[in-house]
């Protein structure tokens, strides 16, 4: 059962659905994610693309970060997000955006929001990961010190670069890795 792996809520179960159509990351790779990214997280704003029920962002909650936006559009995925966040009591701090994910960049993007970290687990095997990142680009969804961090399958080979992104650093952990970007 997925858990909360440390910070204020260290230790409280994450909901996930039954079936294969989330990928709860597990809990090796998400302390791995977490203990490389954790100086930056203290009010950081985060982005959670293809949340799924909300592991990785809930963890960024409880870790310290000042807000995060899930984007998830699997209605059932998007209930169960709902009720992780508020059996932690974190609504305050979350908001749920249920479209898909180029839609609600757009969506941001015209609100003018910028995040500090966003983090990407989008279904392995559906090259989603340069149009998303092309996409936040173009939106100036990224602050100008922000990471993109995308999780994928170790076998996967990911761009280098990607519009002004160049990944900085690739960390393989079993069959998953996780592509660190940032602005050049």
């Amino acid at each position: 059962m997925p858990r909360i792996i440390a910070g204020e809520r260290r230790g409280r179960i994450i909901r996930t659905l039954q079936g294969r159509n989330t990928r709860p990351t597990s809990d090796r790779v998400k302390e791995s994610l977490f203990n490389i990214i954790q100086e930056r997280l203290q009010s950081s704003r985060v982005l959670d693309l293809y949340a799924g029920t909300g592991s990785l962002g809930l963890e960024s909650l409880s870790r310290g970060c000042r807000d995060v936006v899930f984007v998830e559009n699997d209605p059932s995925a998007v209930r169960v997000l709902r009720d992780n966040c508020r059996s932690l009591d974190y609504m305050e701090y979350c908001e749920i955006l249920p479209f898909d994910v180029q839609k609600a960049i757009e969506w941001l993007s015209g609100k003018k929001q910028v995040f500090d970290i966003i983090l990407m687990d989008p279904p392995y095997n559906r090259e989603f990961e340069v149009r998303t990142i092309s996409a936040l680009e173009q939106g100036n969804l990224v602050g100008d010190e922000g990471i993109i961090v995308v999780e994928h399958l170790a076998t996967d080979e990911q761009d280098e670069r990607v519009g002004n992104f160049r990944r900085y650093d690739l960390r393989k952990y079993g069959n998953t890795a996780l592509s660190f970007y940032r602005k050049e």
